[in-house]
């Protein structure tokens, strides 16, 4: 007997011990919602000692934790983080425990424990604020790095693209030409007594001159066709998919359009013309390089029948 006597008084003191002791936030409701029971760490956060609690309302009691109240009078347990303000505010994982009569199952009471896991939300905000900033920092340096390809690529006078793309892009469309038993034409031009223009009107407006005719090529080629400055005044244009024939009447065209255009810096006007040469794939060589070298065979004789003519190898 007086063993059972000593087990019965430990159970209230080691209830007391327990619940004081958790790092968690501890009140007991009954069934008619009133506060029976809270630990330190309830008297601490509410800031009221656990006499003023009991018997209270948690209305009462947790008036500024609007979110905390909502969730009390729920019937079935629940878990989930609320939002408790104050100073300092507390973000907790609460949950809420229906304790019910074993004969009946009637509702007795509640058990709410509240655990603090501001520093652990901080900790992943953190975290997450780190990642969007690396990634943003990623979005940077791809942005950076095609931004470097395409300059790598790109002639920065003209915005066309530059001798080292077309030869990259010979080889691959030659490649598919053959592949798909197709034709692939390249047209070459160069700007007519281009160093008399510098020397006359001055670098400005020779710069100018190639500027305007890159804006040309640019808007009256076809959307698959590469318009590229090879060098100083010389540019090429390279077709897939296009005849000698459709060569020579887009590189008129061009021709005919340049001859008219009348280019203004400050006071000064400068008309200009261009030679052109064409030449296909496989019709008169059987390698890209070959053909480009025909075509530029054939601007030369353009320019030796008295420029300004686009001439088809022969």
């Amino acid at each position: 007997m007086k063993q059972h006597t000593t087990q019965i008084e430990l159970i209230p003191i080691a209830r007391d011990i327990v619940i004081d002791h958790i790092p968690q936030f501890v009140v007991v409701i009954d069934a008619r919602d009133l506060i029976i029971d809270a630990n330190e760490v309830a008297e601490h956060w509410a800031g009221l000692p656990k006499a003023e609690m009991i018997g209270k309302d948690p209305l009462h009691i947790f008036t500024k934790w609007s979110q905390f109240l909502n969730r009390l009078l729920v019937t079935e347990e629940t878990r989930e983080e609320v939002t408790l303000a104050g100073e300092p505010t507390r973000i907790v994982e609460l949950m809420v425990i229906p304790i019910k009569n074993k004969s009946d199952g009637t509702l007795s009471g509640r058990v709410v424990v509240a655990h603090d896991i501001t520093e652990r939300k901080q900790s992943e905000n953190d975290l997450t604020d780190m990642n969007e900033i690396l990634w943003g920092k990623i979005e940077e340096v791809e942005l950076l790095r095609a931004q470097l390809q395409e300059q790598a690529i790109r002639d920065p006078l003209t915005g066309l693209f530059n001798r080292r793309f077309f030869s990259e892009s010979l080889e691959k469309e030659t490649a598919q030409a053959l592949r798909d038993n197709s034709t692939l034409s390249i047209i070459i031009l160069d700007i007519d007594h281009f160093k008399q223009v510098n020397d006359q009107y001055g670098h400005k407006l020779g710069d100018l001159a190639l500027q305007q005719l890159a804006k040309l090529l640019t808007d009256n080629i076809r959307s698959g066709d590469i318009a590229c400055r090879f060098g100083g005044e010389e540019f090429v244009i390279l077709m897939p998919n296009a005849t000698t024939e459709s060569a020579f009447e887009r590189a008129e065209f061009l021709r005919k359009q340049f001859e008219g255009m009348i280019i203004k810096f400050e006071n000064k006007k400068l008309t200009c013309t261009f030679s052109a040469g064409v030449a296909s794939f496989p019709t008169h060589a059987d390698s890209g390089e070959s053909v480009l070298n025909l075509a530029d065979t054939a601007l030369y004789q353009s320019k030796s029948n008295g420029r300004n003519k686009v001439t088809i190898f022969k």
